[in-house]
């Protein structure tokens, strides 16, 4: 019991990094415009207008800021929570399934700008 008090609360492989942009999020025949929250190597979070369940496979593409102008990003990711804040609110947490390697190298450039 004494040793959960020093773990480290922080269960995500990479660091993020805020990013606040209009995504969409398609899964199914369902497309769904979002609000980024953050973003890192590993997965992103972002509010949507309806919850996504759990274990859902999704696509995301959004636009990353960078210094030389935006970078498109499209990318495979599985919802991991689902979380109500308000009406019409919700925080979904997602880890990337599938990160080609040139997203991989916008997001890298953008996290460690961050």
């Amino acid at each position: 019991m004494a040793d959960e008090q020093f773990r480290d609360p922080n269960r995500r492989a990479f660091a993020r990094t805020v990013i606040r942009q209009p995504a969409t999020v398609i899964y199914g025949d369902t497309s769904v415009p979002v609000q980024t929250l953050d973003v890192g190597q590993g997965g992103m979070c972002f509010l949507a207008g309806r919850p996504i369940g759990p274990g859902t496979r999704c696509t995301v593409t959004f636009d990353v800021p960078l210094g030389d102008g935006p970078a498109e990003v499209s990318a495979s990711l599985k919802v991991v929570y689902s979380s109500y804040l308000a009406a019409a609110q919700f925080k979904i947490g997602m880890v990337f399934t599938e990160l080609g390697d040139d997203a991989a190298r916008v997001l890298a450039r953008y996290t460690a700008a961050g």
